[in-house]
């Protein structure tokens, strides 16, 4: 029988987290944005600006919430156009069932269409990595993060591709940029504690 590393159990156990906890919040936001569409947003929005300077400031464990939220939700969004926020919808659905073929090709039609929407491409390596296609998603996160470099949430997905391919360092530098970002990633800090134990561990 082969022995699964700790580290690997770890991050099994942090993804599930992470995905049962941001596709649920995502999809019902999408679904809203469906019917009420907003203001024209993506990850150009020049809000985000100040959204992230406030995320850098506040301790407030509320006030997190409400911008953290806030910056997914303009990160998904896409310049009042109906027919991607439908297909967001209908993709991060079908990920949700585990349809994940069928949700790789909805992101891939968007992608086709907005090839400057990042979160589009950061979905598509989110399926990706479940997939256990390590490259595709690796190759997705570099096309998001020359989008938009803030976003946390492709550099924690970075980290888990290197966690799970037993890259301790590369993970450790993807979830420290992803900590600069957003300083209240419990997920990401917890991570960077274990890794920096394992890696004095292995130089001594």
């Amino acid at each position: 029988m082969v022995r699964t590393a700790p580290h690997m159990s770890f991050m099994a156990r942090a993804l599930t987290s992470l995905l049962s906890v941001r596709l649920p919040a995502l999809i019902a936001v999408l679904l809203a944005m469906c019917v009420a569409v907003p203001a024209a947003a993506d990850q150009n929005d020049p809000r985000l600006d100040s959204l992230f300077e406030a995320l850098q400031k506040t301790s407030s464990e509320a006030e997190i919430q409400l911008l953290t939220s806030q910056i997914w939700d303009r990160w998904t969004a896409f310049d009042n156009d109906s027919g991607t926020y439908r297909m967001m919808v209908t993709g991060m659905q079908l990920m949700n069932s585990g349809q994940l073929a069928q949700a790789e090709g909805v992101f891939t039609q968007i992608i086709a269409a907005q090839p400057d929407f990042a979160e589009a491409w950061n979905k598509r390596a989110t399926v990706r990595f479940m997939r256990g296609d390590d490259d595709g998603s690796r190759q997705d996160i570099v096309e998001v993060i020359d989008r938009e470099p803030r976003h946390f949430g492709a550099l924690s997905g970075l980290g888990m591709i290197h966690l799970r391919n037993g890259n301790l360092q590369g993970a450790l530098q993807a979830f420290e940029a992803a900590l600069r970002v957003n300083p209240h990633l419990d997920m990401a800090e917890t991570m960077i504690t274990r890794l920096t134990r394992e890696l004095k561990g292995q130089s001594l």
